[in-house]
């Protein structure tokens, strides 16, 4: 086996053998052949609103799939929404990413859920936060979605192998046989893959993530292919963690695997947790990092800052509204008990004026035999005869 070295995992967490789907990977090839897109997918990272875009921007036709290549929740502010968006979507499948696999070791083997420490210093308290504002801060029913979503996870393949693609999370080890290669390799592997000076698989174009490209130099926040080609011309390995949350250009990278033709969502403001206007004030200045933060601010208090944020803006936006429709003459003739859903008001129209004009005309079309009276409709509704005063 490699040593720790060699990767980017110095956690004590168990690990298994690769798995594979071949009803999933069979349906993919079948697609292909048939000349149907398949795109793969780089890390999402918790990052719902910019994961929506790309999708949109993709124009999937009915028969064309995605392929996440791991890493779909921590770090970003609704790692709870990617999930449900990947289950609920029937053009997304997924494999196993690191991330996926430390969360997954909160669910016991009796299958109760206990948090685990190490994931969630590694990004999970974010995730954790997100279940627990999709809950509405009911403890018990985050916890008991996180248990049956990382259940899910924990079913996902590591790899998935075409006739002339691999697309895999981390990479590979090229000093350990094809066959014999795990999770360890496949969900952690850094350097000693990609900087290897050959390809591991002379067929197979190898898609991952993992590693973000800015670690790549030159290919900071873009997708980065191999310097080395396998017999057909294509690249040895293609790189689609662009960097959802990178600082120099956020986004989340899609390819398609055939044609290997890129496209690139950035980031969304609305996701955009890891970063402010340098000068505050909103103009064009460097974006870079607040306090060194690592998660989103869901992350903060096991995601109850982020509820109650949530609760204060909605506030704050009923009470504009409010105002808006006191200015429009609209006044509460009564505001009724709290109701779950806030306050039941009813509504009658104001006593007070609007400003500006306060009067109008509006004429009748005249019918061919019977001339039509003129009449004035004022502001409130009330119809007056021409020349009257309103």
């Amino acid at each position: 086996m490699p040593s720790v070295n060699n990767l980017s995992c110095t956690l004590s967490i168990p690990f298994g053998p690769s798995t594979r789907d071949a009803s999933l990977e069979a349906d993919l090839q079948d697609r292909l052949d048939r000349g149907h897109r398949v795109f793969a997918v780089g890390d999402v990272h918790g990052h719902l609103a910019t994961f929506r875009a790309l999708l949109h921007r993709l124009q999937l036709g009915p028969e064309d799939r995605v392929v996440c290549l791991g890493d779909m929740i921590d770090r970003g502010p609704n790692s709870a929404g990617v999930v449900d968006l990947l289950r609920s979507h029937n053009q997304v499948v997924c494999i196993k990413g690191n991330h996926e696999h430390m969360a997954c070791q909160s669910v016991n083997s009796d299958g109760a859920f206990e948090a685990w420490s190490p994931w969630m210093k590694r990004g999970g308290k974010s995730t954790y936060g997100s279940y627990i504002v999709a809950t509405e801060g009911d403890l018990y029913e985050a916890r008991a979605r996180m248990r049956d979503d990382f259940i899910w996870l924990d079913s996902l393949p590591t790899q998935i192998v075409l006739d002339r693609h691999r697309l895999v999370h981390a990479g590979y080890d090229p000093g350990i046989p094809m066959h014999m290669q795990g999770e360890k390799e496949m969900l952690w592997i850094r350097k000693t893959w990609y900087k290897h000076d050959a390809p591991l698989d002379a067929q197979r174009s190898v898609f991952f993530g993992h590693t973000t490209t800015t670690k790549l130099s030159q290919f900071a926040g873009e997708v980065a292919f191999s310097e080395h080609v396998l017999r057909d011309g294509r690249p040895a390995w293609a790189c689609l963690d662009v960097g959802a949350y990178n600082h120099v250009a956020p986004g989340i990278a899609a390819i398609n695997i055939a044609t290997l033709r890129t496209i690139k969502q950035p980031t969304l403001r609305c996701d955009r947790w890891f970063d402010h206007r340098a000068d505050g004030r909103g103009r064009s200045g460097t974006w870079r990092v607040e306090d060194g933060r690592k998660e989103a601010l869901v992350a903060d208090s096991f995601g109850l800052r982020a509820l109650a944020n949530r609760t204060r803006r909605a506030s704050i936006a009923e009470q504009n509204a409010l105002r808006e429709l006191e200015q429009a003459g609209l006044m509460p003739s009564q505001t009724l008990e709290p109701t779950d859903g806030g306050h039941e008001v009813n509504w009658k129209k104001g006593s007070h004026r609007l400003a500006g004009p306060t009067s109008f005309r509006i004429y009748r079309r005249r019918q061919e035999s019977v001339r039509a009276s003129h009449h004035t409709l004022s502001p409130f509704g009330r119809s007056v005869r021409e020349g009257e005063s309103v």
